[in-house]
């Protein structure tokens, strides 16, 4: 009897638009669908791999209904997806003309010197999980601050939207991202003066006539260095000691082209936000020292609107003159390593408030923070601190009652 050959049945073929599948040399099963065509006519495939036949069927028909229901995507042409000039086209369109000059300036230096010089030469579609994951890993291994690094993610993010619903590309590749928390993050969270220094700095800041009352007011109200250079003698009243803060020193920036920086200034203008606009009861130390500070610009025959003006003009002082004037004291007094600036103090201001268990909502208000969970992200540090010490204390005095 003849022996019977034994026949193996091939996979049916699948029909237009269904896809392919098919097994490779390893073993695995792999699967190809058409979801769309470039703007050059080319098309776009989608590739799915896995351990069986079934498994890819099952995707690629979830792709083939998800194409029947949608239709096809169209996605530009290689040549139409330029990185660095997709996301030029994108910044100044849509972000450069909604925010200030200083904010533009910090943006572009970082589209600049990590974006561009990562990505610029690329095809958009090119800059995938797997380069974005390096380009991060390489930025917390360089030591950026988490800060500036989340910042960084948070542009670029928006970018990759915007592609996306242009359909320069079918998914955006930093959803998956994971960024590793830099060591040396938490030295960020120490803005204010240490503890054991405060004193010791206002003490050596008494001896100085032009920054002492600049200081106690920064100390001892919050303000930021733009409202204090701003501040007006109308705006401060001595016998009902209030303080109204109405506007802010607001630098300007303009750009050519290509996002460089052509001319700067500054200029009085809004402040930061509605909510900075506020009226409060300065402590009688601020009082004080203003009232000195008014003896001493009267004997000096210094005439100006501005509370704390140029001394030699009368004008407005600016915030290079200001910053100027403090890095003087703090190489004077050797305090380098204290990394004191003009925001130290106002960071200092929120800490000793949040340190005596003052409620979050009116530092909120004193600081001019639009959202009371501004204050907590920024001083989160303080308030653990200080919310675990007074939990303790509370459940030290139950425990009283019951033994």
């Amino acid at each position: 009897m003849p022996k019977i050959k034994e026949v193996k049945s091939k996979a049916k073929r699948r029909g237009n638009n269904e896809g392919s599948i098919y097994q490779r040399k390893d073993k695995r099963w792999c699967g190809a669908v058409t979801v769309g065509y470039k703007t050059d006519g080319k098309p776009i495939r989608r590739t799915i791999y896995g351990t069986s036949r079934q498994e890819v069927a099952k995707q690629i028909t979830a792709l083939t209904d998800e194409v029947f229901t949608n239709g096809y995507i169209s996605v530009s042409a290689k040549n139409e997806r330029n990185f660095e000039v997709l996301c030029r086209e994108w910044y100044d369109l849509f972000v450069a003309p909604t925010i200030s000059s200083v904010t533009e300036e910090k943006h572009r230096n970082m589209l600049k010197n990590h974006f561009f010089k990562a990505f610029g030469a690329l095809d958009v579609q090119s800059v995938d999980l797997v380069r974005l994951q390096r380009f991060f890993n390489e930025k917390v291994k360089a030591g950026l601050s988490a800060d500036f690094i989340n910042k960084m993610k948070s542009l670029l993010n928006k970018f990759l939207v915007y592609a996306v619903k242009k359909h320069y590309i079918t998914a955006n590749p930093l959803a998956d991202v994971i960024i590793k928390k830099n060591n040396s993050d938490n030295a960020e969270k120490e803005k204010a003066l240490r503890q054991e220094i405060r004193q010791s700095v206002l003490n050596r800041v008494a001896e100085d006539k032009l920054l002492k009352p600049i200081v106690i007011t920064f100390s001892f109200t919050g303000l930021r260095p733009q409202e204090l250079i701003a501040l007006k003698w109308e705006n401060v009243n001595l016998k009902e000691k209030t303080i109204s803060v109405k506007q802010a020193l607001n630098r300007v920036i303009t750009f050519d082209e290509r996002g460089n920086v052509t001319a700067r200034g500054q200029t009085i203008g809004k402040t930061k936000s509605p909510k900075s606009v506020r009226t409060f009861v300065m402590p009688d130390v601020v009082v004080a020292v203003l009232e000195e500070w008014q003896v001493y610009c009267e004997d000096r025959n210094i005439k100006s609107e501005f509370v704390f003006p140029n001394t030699k003009t009368g004008a407005m002082r600016t915030y290079s003159g200001l910053r100027s004037l403090l890095v003087r004291f703090v190489q004077k007094h050797k305090l380098e390593d204290e990394h004191i600036s003009l925001y130290t103090f106002r960071h200092t201001f929120a800490t000793v408030l949040l340190e005596e268990r003052e409620n979050p909502r009116i530092v909120a208000d004193l600081m001019g923070h639009q959202k009371v969970s501004t204050t907590l992200d920024i001083y989160s540090h303080v308030m653990s601190n200080s919310v675990y010490q007074q939990t303790a204390q509370t459940l030290d005095n139950v425990f009283s009652r019951y033994a």
